[in-house]
């Protein structure tokens, strides 16, 4: 058993424990801002056959959420200002779309294609992405100080000392 390297790496572990929190921390204000679309009050919306309602502006470098449900329980299509991004998933009996632009700027739509009348109950934020970079760098980092951390120890409880 090598000591020094056992301790090694249970630091680099450690390490990369430290690194992922301070950059979830970092990144804090997503969680809140996700978590406010749940809990606040939605928007109604009645729409007719063929119309669609205004959800916000996008533009570039900037992600939106938007999370609804409606009286027919379908999904409605979505209208995006350009090419980008588009996911588009249900989670607990409501719609979640999320969108990120590429370039382009406009406006996102949600379209009733159906022949009868849809009231639409929905709520909507926007992520500038650029604050989701110290996330992606502290899981990254932090994955690979975890696995070198990991090797290192099973390395050092392994060999043999001198």
């Amino acid at each position: 058993m090598r000591k020094g390297l056992l301790i090694i790496g249970v630091s680099l572990i450690v390490l990369a424990a430290v690194i992922f929190f301070v950059g979830t921390y970092l990144s804090s204000g997503i969680t809140s801002r996700v978590e406010s679309l749940v809990t606040e009050a939605p928007h109604i919306t009645t729409v007719s056959p063929g119309n669609s309602i205004p959800i916000t502006n996008v533009s570039g470098y900037t992600a939106i959420m938007v999370i609804y449900n409606d009286s027919l329980g379908r999904p409605l299509q979505v209208i995006t200002p350009g090419p980008g991004a588009l996911e588009t998933n249900v989670v607990y009996g409501k719609y979640v779309i999320i969108y990120a632009p590429e370039v382009s700027s406009g406006e996102l739509r949600l379209m009733n294609n159906y022949s009868e009348v849809v009231t639409v109950y929905y709520t909507y934020g926007t992520v500038n992405v650029s604050s989701l970079a110290p996330l992606a760098l502290s899981v990254l980092i932090a994955l690979g100080l975890g696995i070198a951390g990991v090797v290192l120890l099973i390395l050092g409880a392994l060999m043999k000392g001198r």
